[in-house]
């Protein structure tokens, strides 16, 4: 254990700090940080060998009915095709109270029949309602892979082309029955289609799981994607994907940045290290984990293969794509074709490699069995909630959140909370949240917000620094497990609360006494549930507290909390006994800085662990008591005299360290707030 030097006093601070951020992306520029560089990124194209040529490899090719003499003799497939329709992505609306809507991104393959050279010249769409959308007509400029561009299909060969992102057509909900596009030709009559129009089904059931989770997001923090947004790249294969990031509120704006961060630098941004996962069952076609990370963004020296680090995983008739990944993060055991992978594995951390110009991560669907061999398929989600995000008042979640059910997000910049469960103030599943230095007034609000997403508070402690009353508590996950608690309770408050949890059949799991106000005040936490016999007392003299100790140690209880609080020069002692087994122990209460290290360093040599830790100040001294058992499980990293900024620090390093707080407590020395802690 050891103490710490002074520091200025910080009366409020977080567990987990949120802030601000930027991401980088292939074609998003509303994702990417303030005032990013020119060029902010780049789309993903196939590898130069799959780009050689102007001739497809086409799909199922139908004849065009009822050509005219004057037509074409030309075959077509229209993509993205399902059982011989043309399917389109529902997407969410802007809010819960916006429509749905669909995105319909269409690729078209053309086989020249004819013995003579054709030039395609504009596709049209014409939409057969209700409801009504007006005709899109869409000048074409070059077919696909041709350098230079070239509108011309040879007798005899297949030529591709697709929509560019600016041609997407936003469909209402429900959409047109169906879709004529007209293909014309110069000098010859228009060679016509006509497909009915289809919400596209997931290969997975639906829709895929959104390839992170809340838990492993900061306080304040989402996910960002947006549909429409993407440009085609591969022969229009990306129409459908996403470059996502994760934002938070920097006070000001939506950004990707941690606070103070740098756009040129990796680990600035808040998605980088993110843990990548797969969104559903498949199997591994193919991988990369060697290539070297862009150092500076936007600067992307190792940008072959485009991927970066990358899976490429078939669910079903789809093959997904997850980029962008760090090196050396991929796991061994997937790192083999044919891999079998579960929905939610991990697949690697977010990273900036490839064809990438700022740390994100590009997802994309096709329908093939190996990469840049087919043609773009929609990506709906499920369990993932999505709203334009200038419509929140953070850091305040609440707003008119889309549960994603086989949708993807709205075509606005979204904030995307990745969970089943509506968006909280902080993330479920942490192994904790604590906080410390909770003005008083502030302290049933973080309280509340804290408890009503999904924790239930496990300790609470209270201290007087220069007259203000501060809180610092401890939440753990709950587990359904009945509780109550309450704070700022004078001894008749405290006593008549006591009482009725115990008619309710509830047992106290702690409690805190604190001077505030020129009196002792009580924090406690009753739980439901069974548990070794226990006891308490509170607000007792020094003297009777020995007379308690006495008596109740020889009658075989063991102490688990001595608080005291002093007002004035006068304390008062408020215990909790359990009738356990706690191997031998050792309490001492009124200890010096000095005299607790000493005391610490002896138990721990007698074999003996820290169970329990108050400070409390006396005519402007710091004072601790201190309990240690032998049989507690685990050896304790313990620190005091700390700093607010010192403690956050500490905290910080030890949940990185896979530890969790055990009990922190707040004590006033030379007008300032100091901390002492320890974590398992």
């Amino acid at each position: 254990m050891r103490s710490a030097a002074r520091l200025p006093l910080i009366v409020l601070s977080f567990a987990l700090l949120a802030g601000c951020g930027g991401s980088g992306g292939d074609r998003i520029s509303s994702e990417t940080p303030p005032k990013p560089p020119a060029a902010a990124s780049e789309e993903l194209t196939p590898p130069a060998d799959l780009q050689a040529s102007g001739q497809v490899t086409a799909g199922t090719l139908v004849p065009v009915p009822n050509r005219t003499a004057a037509g074409p003799n030309v075959s077509v497939t229209v993509e993205p095709n399902e059982g011989g329709n043309l399917v389109y992505l529902q997407i969410a609306g802007a809010t819960s109270n916006a429509a749905k809507q669909g995105q319909l991104s269409v690729r078209l393959l053309i086989k020249n029949n004819g013995a003579s050279t054709i030039s395609l010249n504009k596709v049209t769409l014409t939409f057969a309602g209700p409801p009504a959308v007006s005709s899109v007509a869409i000048p074409v400029t070059t077919l696909e892979g041709r350098d230079p561009p070239s509108r011309t299909i040879a007798a005899g060969t297949t030529a591709g082309w697709h929509f560019e992102t600016a041609n997407n057509v936003i469909l209402p909900q429900p959409a047109p029955a169906s879709v004529e596009i007209a293909m014309a030709f110069d000098g010859l009559d228009p060679a016509k289609v006509t497909r009915t129009l289809v919400k596209h089904t997931s290969q997975a059931p639906g829709g895929y799981q959104f390839p992170a989770r809340a838990s492993e997001l900061r306080i304040g923090e989402y996910w960002s994607a947006r549909s429409n947004s993407h440009a085609p790249a591969g022969d229009g294969g990306q129409l459908f994907a996403y470059d996502m990031g994760v934002i938070a509120w920097d006070g000001n704006a939506w950004s990707g940045l941690l606070p103070g961060g740098s756009s040129s630098k990796n680990e600035d941004y808040r998605i980088w290290g993110k843990p990548v996962r797969a969104m559903a069952n498949g199997t591994v076609v193919s991988f990369l984990d060697t290539q070297l990370t862009n150092p500076s963004p936007p600067a992307k020296p190792y940008n072959n293969p485009v991927e970066g680090n990358h899976f490429y995983i078939q669910t079903g008739n789809e093959l997904v794509l997850y980029a962008h990944l760090q090196k050396g993060t991929l796991p061994a055991n997937l790192k083999q074709v044919g891999a079998v992978v579960h929905t939610g594995d991990l697949l690697g951390l977010a990273g900036n490699s490839g064809n990438s110009t700022g740390p994100h991560l590009h997802i994309h669907a096709i329908r093939a069995t190996q990469a840049w061999g087919g043609s773009t398929r929609p990506l709906p989600f499920k369990n993932a909630w999505a709203i334009d995000r200038s419509v929140l008042a953070p850091p305040d979640p609440a707003g008119s959140w889309t549960l994603l059910s086989a949708l993807g997000p709205p075509t606005a910049a979204a904030a995307i909370w990745p969970a089943a469960t509506a968006p909280t103030w902080y993330p479920p599943g942490y192994g904790e949240i604590s906080k410390h230095g909770i003005p008083a007034s502030s302290y049933q609000t973080e309280f509340t917000r804290i408890t009503s997403s999904g924790y239930r508070p496990v300790w609470v402690d209270g201290f007087e620094v220069a007259g203000q009353t501060y809180y610092n508590a401890i939440f753990r996950p709950n587990d359904g497990v009945g509780w109550s608690a309450r704070h700022g309770m004078t001894s008749a408050q405290y006593q008549a609360e006591f009482d009725s949890q115990v008619q309710a059949g509830r047992r106290l799991l702690h409690i805190d006494s604190y001077a505030s106000g020129g009196g002792v005040r009580y924090a406690s936490i009753f739980v439901s549930g069974g548990g070794p016999p226990w006891l308490a007392y509170h607000g007792r003299t020094g003297a009777d507290h020995q007379a308690l100790f006495n008596q109740r140690t020889a009658e075989g209880w063991r102490p688990v909390i001595i608080s005291v609080a002093s007002v004035g020069g006068d304390r008062r002692y408020t215990a909790l006994y359990e009738k356990k087994s706690v191997g031998s122990y050792f309490t001492l209460s009124g200890l010096t800085s000095a005299q607790y290290q000493t005391a610490f360093n002896e138990n721990a040599a007698a074999g003996r662990k820290l169970v329990y830790v108050n400070g409390f100040t006396e005519a402007g001294q710091i004072r601790f008591t201190a309990i240690w058992h032998s049989a507690a499980a685990g050896w304790p990293y313990a620190r005091h005299n700390l700093t607010g900024s010192q403690y956050q620090a500490e905290f910080n390093s030890q949940l990185g360290q896979g530890r969790l707080t055990r009990a922190v407590t707040g004590y006033e020395y030379g007008g300032q707030a100091y901390y002492a802690a320890f974590w398992k």
